[in-house]
């Protein structure tokens, strides 16, 4: 497909460029199903190595500390040298990560492993860009739910598969095994990209990137765009309040209700299922209606409202576990608007030069938010109450909606269905004759 071809994908009428959407979206879905085997039996892996609730979290959250540097590296090595080298040098790191994982010994080792398999994850920035290349105008939410829901089906059956493999009562053989499954899949994954992705940022495109001197810096972006910082301070706090409670529900779900990683797994699954569902079939006619902007502080709410619930769980009876149930679904329902939604005023805030870097800044201030939410969940947990990092995470999404209430990004789905004001000066505009963004 040619550059022009990839322009014209976004123009109304035209189907989406699936040619090359469905090995990109197959190699994103395997990428995050190896990420979450290892989610929810991690923090029974730490405590089994005689971890406390603080060490474990902040091992957890080595991944993001990593992945807070690598993904603007990641993100301006696709502009310059393309999307799919930047794709199979990053899933390569990723899987060797999970070998070293396997043969940790100690809560130090897992530390290392997760904080070396985060300077490795480019692999999303890298995809939202690949997208950003291939699709323009009003299907671009709909490119972007589709990417969405390949990670919510990730996370469907990766925390289930880690689950299973690891048993009700998990030892270190079994920990081992699971390490070994994501490694695998991983390799599945990096196979799919070397036999299957082609190049989305074609030569001509990063030859203008060398010859301009390469990808404009990211102090220089967020001066130019200070829509870009608002976006980088949604993710923080959105995500940081979101892995406040990923790096502690397991434990809250033993401690409370007595649930095991079986347990734990599936409950991940149901996220997932929920949230992938909505990013593929309701995000887009949402955008269309109401904007990427307003869909977005409708996930937010959801968001809250799920966290909210979750920290008023009651005992450990069958209906404290109805609760979690009830609010992990509305958690999800949340995480499906808002995920998508995001990612479609990242793109309109984006063109052609800087488009890997954007994604990588939004990228690394997600890994900001994951950095600090497990390096103060497991304190909070222990020194506060267990449910108080779901209600401080909870309290945090309140001020992610009013930072997104001040943005204007997507605000207009009768200009642009779901795309809203453009603000990409370097693009051409898609359906029109000519002419710039």
């Amino acid at each position: 497909m040619s550059g022009r071809e990839t322009m014209q994908a976004g123009q109304p009428g035209q189907p989406l460029p699936m040619g090359r959407l469905v090995p990109l979206l197959l190699s994103v879905f395997i990428s995050l199903m190896g990420f979450g085997v290892v989610l929810p039996v991690f923090p029974f892996w730490g405590r089994a190595m005689g971890a406390g609730p603080e060490l474990v979290t902040v091992a957890l959250g080595a991944y993001s500390a990593g992945q807070f540097i690598g993904a603007p590296i990641w993100g301006k090595i696709s502009d310059r040298f393309g999307r799919r080298p930047a794709l199979i040098g990053s899933i390569l790191g990723i899987m060797l990560s999970y070998f070293y994982m396997a043969e940790a010994t100690n809560i130090w080792m897992l530390g290392g492993a997760r904080l070396f398999g985060g300077l490795m994850a480019g692999n999303i920035a890298v995809a939202f860009a690949y997208v950003g290349d291939m699709v323009e105008g009003p299907q671009r939410p709909r490119a972007l739910g589709l990417l969405g829901a390949a990670f919510g089906a990730g996370f469907i059956f990766g925390p289930a598969v880690g689950g299973l493999v690891a048993g009700d009562a998990p030892t270190m053989p079994d920990f081992q095994l699971v390490a070994y499954v994501a490694a695998a899949v991983s390799a599945l994954a990096l196979v799919l990209v070397i036999w299957k992705l082609p190049e989305s940022h074609d030569t001509a495109r990063r030859q203008a990137a060398r010859d301009s001197g390469g990808a404009p810096r990211a102090l220089a972006v967020m001066a130019d765009k200070p829509e870009v910082v608002g976006l980088m301070l949604v993710a923080v706090l959105v995500i940081g309040s979101a892995a406040m409670m990923e790096t502690t529900f397991a434990m809250f779900a033993n401690d409370r209700l007595g649930w095991s990683p079986r347990d734990v797994g599936l409950c991940f699954g149901l996220i997932g299922t929920v949230s992938s569902l909505m990013q593929a079939f309701g995000s887009a006619p949402l955008a269309r209606r109401y904007g990427s902007r307003r869909v977005a502080l409708f996930g937010i709410c959801g968001y809250a409202l799920g966290l909210g619930l979750l920290g008023l769980t009651g005992l450990g009876d069958w209906a404290g576990a109805a609760m979690v149930i009830a609010a992990l679904g509305v958690t999800a329902l949340g995480v499906g608007m808002f995920n998508p939604a995001y990612q479609t005023m990242v793109a309109t805030a984006t063109n052609e030069r800087d488009r890997g870097l954007v994604n990588g800044l939004t990228q690394g201030a997600s890994a900001g938010g994951r950095i600090v939410g497990p390096a103060i969940s497991g304190s909070v947990y222990a020194g506060l109450g267990i449910a108080a990092p779901f209600l401080g995470g909870a309290a945090l999404m309140v001020v992610a909606l009013a930072v997104t209430m001040r943005m204007h990004l997507g605000d207009e789905p009768a200009a642009d269905p779901a795309v809203g004001p453009d603000v990409r000066p370097d693009v051409p505009k898609v359906g029109s004759g000519g002419g710039s963004r």
